[in-house]
């Protein structure tokens, strides 16, 4: 597979490179009656005439409609690979039955990766519009080169249709399915605390744009001076919180110091001060001198009743006092990160949930709990972000005002040293996030995050409750669906990325409040009509009447919010576009879906519960995305092994069909031994497609050499026709040949009808190269000029037939064979599919045709 970033070139396009040592074996020899077109003829054969694309035109609605998840644009694995070539031996079979298949792929939308590239190469500019830009380019080559990749696979799609799908006035349309969602209450915008880049100035998104790193920092404890409190010990009695040395910005957001009632607390003196340190702690302080005899020295419990009377004083504004407060025990089983959980049994927390993880999971755990006081100091004290979206400290911040984050540290570092409230340890490995974009170590900040969520409404109860519903699925489906539906709870709609949808969300500069009016809203969609693009590039006077004032503060002023459709959303969005959720059942198409069912499910439960909020004018049970849905289930590679160049340039695009399709890409047992695994198989598979190919090229050749005609030499394409063929004019022998071999025919067609593409490959290969080819040999060493005719007629049909069978699975050969041995010029998916006259194969036919291969293997 080409890079994900760098331009698309056709491989087969140069002839030294089509066909390199593997491919040789298919190369024109004056020996072979079969002259081959390389895979990329045989591609523009298909497009000149219009082989998938003419049927999809047609004015009638589709057979069915194939439908999938997001595909990715910027690798290519085995597992999705391995899922578009059921749907295409499914499109492929269908075609070729006289049905009509619609097949329009659905691409990732906005994946990070793609930004992530235009920032790393340092492609990107200060202007938002030409890093857009930037960013849309990089995508558009991604997408034409995994789609290139599929193409020269022999896949059928509507490859137009899907690229419209990502221009700028289709992106335009998501609008408005925002727009309906806010407006029935379907979302919530909050502040969550996130990750925050302070080299980067930008905000981060967990396990996308952030990664766990291990560091070694410095480790320090910062002394807080008791106001009230052990008054019987004088001045210098201090809490001792420990900061590494590059966290030390975080005192300035702090608001409380957090204890545990089940945590030892032990007064202790150190180098003539009386320091308040937790147990852990205790044990773990070492000084300057690394010897733990010059450490504090405990000299008495400390009951947490008594600690919480005390006050300290805040060692960086020192006319605001500090309170302790009491956390709630059960808190514990609410924290999910084991650092944070770590923090919070050590018994001192800061209490800062602007900035601080920890404290901001205790605040959100706060709700399953009565009232307590740290509840009631959230809500009656600021808990604004110290610093502002630029990385510079706010007025909140006192002496800090005005400087960034990075002049901060060593200036709060060397105020604390010079008030003595510091003392430096040592350096120890500690966990921390790392911006993936700079690499540097992001901070937290809080930031308005845009979230979906029932709020009040009864969709999920009426969705679940309605039998009219799920009627349209089977019981097994319907049971899974259903299931994943109760359990959608919450999802994410906004990212705070540079690229993407962004959303149309206006803010009074003045009060904050949102601008919720849905002409005003409907004016603004009206003027970015033409593709989000124009989101940037008009100003806020622009887009909205000029008459517009705030409902809350009457000003006129206003500002666009910078955040941008969550990446999944998107895709979410995109696929009910493209749905059949404003259809009812009778005006939709059958649906049919390849896939992973877990994940599948997963994400139709979430497509359904969309689908049912934006339905508000018309019966929720009609609101299914897919209709008439059938699910086939496909297993999951436990590896997602990227495609691998070698492969293409060295196999046929049928055999890494063959290979890509089949069940022994699920027993891999591990990462480090799956490529040689993979290569094994793949030269395995190479080795049954040439057999099989050989088989048939000869049995064509058999039929050539032996044809009765002036011409002799002159090899002629023959003709079929199922219609003129006649079982009762062949002899004995090809009877029996052609009831046998019709017998493997049907397990083949079985395989098809029920969908196991996997297996079908290995079905042809055994019919071929056991009784195709035992038959061949019996007419080779029994033939007579009387004979021909019907035999060859019986070779004809049964080509004709194998053929076929091919087609869906390996196109590339089936349409050589089609084409070298048939007379027709059509593509042989344009032909219908043949069955064989059908024949009782039974005991007694066994028995004659066991006897005669026997004879035939003795006169060798």
């Amino acid at each position: 597979m080409k890079k994900a970033n760098t331009p698309t070139q056709n491989s087969k396009s140069n002839p030294s490179k089509s066909q390199p040592p593997t491919k040789q074996a298919s190369t024109n020899t004056q020996d072979s009656p079969i002259e081959y077109r390389l895979e990329s003829d045989i591609v523009k054969f298909w497009t000149a005439q219009n082989v998938y694309s003419g049927i999809e035109k047609n004015a009638n609605p589709p057979t069915c409609v194939i439908r999938e998840m997001p595909t990715p644009v910027s690798h290519l694995s085995f597992d999705t690979l391995r899922r578009k070539l059921y749907q295409d031996a499914y499109l492929k079979y269908e075609l070729m039955h006289g049905n009509t298949v619609n097949y329009t792929p659905l691409w990732e939308t906005f994946p990070f990766n793609i930004e992530s590239i235009v920032i790393r190469e340092n492609n990107s500019t200060a202007n938002m519009s030409n890093f857009r830009k930037q960013c849309r380019q990089v995508y558009t080559q991604n997408l034409k080169s995994q789609q290139e990749n599929f193409i020269n696979l022999g896949i059928f799609a509507d490859w137009v249709n899907a690229e419209k799908s990502f221009d700028t006035r289709s992106e335009a349309k998501l609008f408005s399915h925002f727009d309906r969602l806010r407006e029935h209450s379907f979302l919530r915008d909050e502040l969550r605390l996130s990750h925050w880049c302070p080299n980067c100035i930008l905000p981060l998104e967990s396990e996308i744009t952030v990664n766990t790193v291990s560091t070694s920092e410095l480790y320090t404890y910062v002394k807080f001076p008791l106001n009230i409190g052990f008054e019987d010990f004088g001045k210098n009695v201090y809490f001792t919180i420990q900061f590494t040395e590059n966290q030390l910005w975080e005192v300035a957001g702090t608001i409380a110091l957090g204890i545990r009632n089940n945590v030892t607390y032990w007064l202790t003196l150190y180098q003539d001060e009386y320091l308040i340190l937790a147990e852990s702690h205790l044990k773990k302080f070492v000084g300057r001198s690394t010897k733990p005899k010059e450490g504090p020295k405990p000299i008495a419990k400390i009951d947490v009743a008594k600690l919480k009377e005390c006050t300290v004083t805040h060692p960086l504004y020192s006319l605001n006092e500090l309170p302790f407060i009491i956390i709630p025990d059960g808190v514990i089983s609410n924290i999910a990160e084991y650092d944070n959980r770590k923090e919070l049994i050590s018994g001192i927390v800061p209490i800062n949930p602007s900035h601080h993880t920890l404290s901001y999971s205790i605040l959100n755990s706060l709700d399953d709990f009565e009232e307590t006081d740290l509840k009631t100091l959230i809500h009656s004290t600021s808990t604004a972000p110290v610093f502002d979206e630029n990385g510079r400290f706010t007025e909140d911040a006192d002496t800090l005002c005005g400087l960034y984050l990075s002049e901060a540290t060593p200036f709060i570092s060397d105020e604390f040293e010079a008030k003595g409230l510091l003392i430096k340890t040592r350096k120890q490995k500690t966990k921390q996030h790392q911006c993936v974009i700079c690499e540097g170590i992001s901070v937290s900040r809080p930031y308005r995050h845009w979230v979906f969520s029932f709020g009040s409404s009864e969709i999920k109860e009426e969705l679940t409750n309605s039998l009219e519903y799920w009627e349209q699925y089977d019981e097994n489906l319907r049971n899974l669906i259903h299931g994943e539906v109760t359990n959608v709870n919450e999802l994410a709609v906004s990212s705070e990325r540079q690229w993407g949808i962004p959303l149309p969300i206006l803010r009074c500069d003045n009060c904050n409040e949102l601008l919720t009016d849905k002409k005003i809203l409907r004016s603004v969609r009206s003027s970015i009509r033409r593709g989000a693009e124009q989101w940037f590039r008009l100003s806020v006077e622009e887009l909205i009447p000029a008459e517009t004032v705030c409902v809350s503060c009457n000003s006129r002023d206003f500002r666009k919010e910078s955040t941008f459709i969550e990446s999944y959303f998107a895709n979410l969005l995109q696929a009910l576009d493209t749905s059949d959720f404003k259809k009812t059942a009778h005006e939709s198409s059958n649906s049919i879906a390849f896939v992973p069912e877990a994940e599948f499910i997963e994400w139709l439960g979430q497509l359904s519960i969309i689908a049912a909020s934006l339905q508000q004018s018309r019966p929720t049970k009609d609101s299914q995305p897919y209709k008439n849905l059938r699910l086939i289930p496909l297993s999951e590679l436990s590896s997602d092994t990227e495609f691998l160049d070698s492969f293409i340039e060295k196999y046929h695009a049928d055999v890494i069909r063959i290979f890509s399709i089949g069940t022994h890409l699920l027993n891999a047992d591990s990462d480090e031994e799956i490529t040689t695994y993979f290569e094994s198989q793949i030269k395995k598979c190479n080795r049954k497609y040439m057999q099989l190919k050989k088989v048939l090229i000869n049995t064509f050749d058999f039929c050539m050499k032996n044809e009765d005609s002036e011409n002799t030499k002159r090899r002629r394409r023959k003709s079929f026709n199922p219609n003129t063929f006649n079982i009762q004019d062949l002899k004995e022998t090809d009877v029996l040949a052609l009831s046998k071999i019709n017998d493997s025919i049907s397990s083949i067609d079985k395989a098809y009808q029920t969908k196991e593409y996997d297996i079908i490959f290995d079905l042809l290969s055994d019919l071929c190269l056991k009784e195709f080819d035992k038959y061949i040999q019996l007419c080779q060493n029994g033939l007579t000029k009387s004979d021909f005719q019907s035999a060859q007629n019986t070779i004809t049909a049964i080509l004709k037939v194998v053929i076929q069978r091919l087609a869906p699975i390996t196109p590339f050969l089936a349409e050589d064979l089609n084409a070298a041995v048939f007379t027709s010029s059509k593509s042989i998916f344009e032909e219908k599919w043949v069955i064989l006259p059908q024949t009782n194969w039974n005991d007694d036919m066994a028995k004659e045709w066991k006897t005669l291969i026997s004879k035939n293997q003795s006169k060798k």
